[in-house]
């Protein structure tokens, strides 16, 4: 059993850092900033497999790029993807800082990390301006739009803008600026209208990460586990939230999804929307009937907040999984998580697209296509509460275990 986990690992290791590995000795024939960078292997003739480039480099007047940053607000998912990406930076050579004096695990402030980086990182090759760097739920639409207009139209000091979630992602892609924009964290981005296809952008300013069946095999492993009949989902934007894919796997597999629409910016104040919130949970244990509830993204941001709320459901005996959001089983939020996306895997994958457009190619020829393994976190302290005994099996094919005892 110790031996297939850490085949596992390693497969998954190899899977995230192959691009790494490849580009080891490579000629990095780096041409205009109007074409795309292909590395290729040695010994690999016409036609062979190519990779992209990202190794550092200056830009054609020996100046620093600079990387905008765009996302909704504090939120740990999204610092833990960001903090791997960064991460990954250093390690190909772009920035380097002794440690980052944060915790991908329990943090949360993304733009405090991009702020102390703009302090502390050091590099030849990247700077980082903390007037480029914004939260949509602190800035306003108008606000944001004129900040880059001026870094981009007027000082011209911005070679890409990296977005994080959906709805920056929109935004962004609303401004119409002639700079490339990178979208991470994207639920469906082909659902969303963001990019056409997995293989095809549509627009060659445009890339965005894409894992179209991580939320079908999410609900798919929970099912297979569980064998619910009937699991409970609050969501606000169905596509943001995966509904699409999730009904998929419910029709294949003859179970029920009791769902609620809740869209928080209809209510005046966080108070108000909680409140709503606990009524339908109510309603989903007394009459409903739900089994299984999964916690979708957004819904409750605040970690302790969700502590709280799912505590009706395990004196149920309901199990809670979550969507995205590794802190909520770690916290005793969520009994199990299977992550959609293994921040570990994709950093690297991002910052080598980050790279690779610096270096010059068109974000609309990379690729966007990339399949994270499976990474489960399981809270034992959850399953005990609800009673629930995890197989041998299922333990071993956990990442992560939380317990206190």
């Amino acid at each position: 059993m110790k031996i297939k986990k850490i085949l596992k690992r390693a497969l998954s290791l190899i899977a995230a850092s192959v691009i790494c590995i490849m580009a080891s000795g490579c000629d990095n024939a780096i041409t205009g900033r109007d074409t795309t960078v292909d590395v290729t292997q040695p010994g690999v003739e016409d036609g062979g497999s190519v990779i992209r480039a990202y190794q550092p480099v200056k830009k054609a007047d020996g100046s620093k790029f600079k990387l905008a940053y765009v996302d909704i607000d504090p939120y740990n998912e999204t610092f833990r993807m960001l903090y791997y990406v960064i991460e990954s930076l250093k390690a190909d050579g772009w920035i380097s800082y002794d440690s980052l004096p944060y915790d991908p695990e329990t943090d949360a402030d993304s733009l405090e990390l991009m702020n102390w980086l703009a302090d502390n990182a050091e590099s030849e090759y990247i700077e980082f301006d903390k007037s480029a760097f914004y939260y949509t739920t602190v800035s306003t639409e108008e606000e944001i739009h004129a900040s880059l207009k001026q870094h981009i139209e007027v000082d011209k000091d911005i070679d890409a803008i990296l977005t994080m979630g959906t709805s920056p992602s929109v935004m962004v892609q609303k401004f119409d600026f002639d700079v490339p924009v990178l979208m991470y964290a994207v639920s469906d981005p082909i659902g969303s209208g963001l990019i056409v296809s997995a293989d095809d952008s549509g627009d060659d300013r445009y890339w965005a990460h894409v894992d179209s069946s991580a939320y079908s095999r999410q609900m798919q492993y929970y099912y297979d586990t569980f064998r619910f009949n009937n699991i409970g989902s609050v969501y606000g934007d169905e596509i943001v939230c995966a509904l699409p894919d999730y009904r998929s796997v419910a029709e294949k597999n003859g179970f029920k999804i009791t769902e609620y629409n809740l869209k928080k910016e209809s209510f005046e104040t966080e108070e108000a929307y909680y409140a709503e919130l606990k009524k339908i949970y109510e309603k989903m244990i007394s009459e409903d009937k739900v089994d299984a509830y999964i916690l979708n993204t957004n819904v409750i941001t605040s970690v302790d907040t969700a502590v709280d709320m799912m505590q009706m459901f395990f004196e149920a005996g309901v199990p809670v999984f979550a969507q995205v959001g590794s802190a909520y089983v770690k916290s005793g939020a969520a009994l199990l998580i299977v992550d959609p996306r293994d921040a570990v895997g994709t950093g690297p994958f991002v910052s080598n697209i980050i790279g690779s457009v610096f270096n010059g190619s068109l974000a609309g020829d990379l690729e966007q296509e990339y399949i994270s393994s499976p990474y489960l976190t399981m809270n034992l302290d959850v399953a005990d509460q609800i009673e629930y005994k995890p197989s041998f099996e299922m333990l071993i094919a956990c990442e992560k275990i939380i317990s206190t005892q």
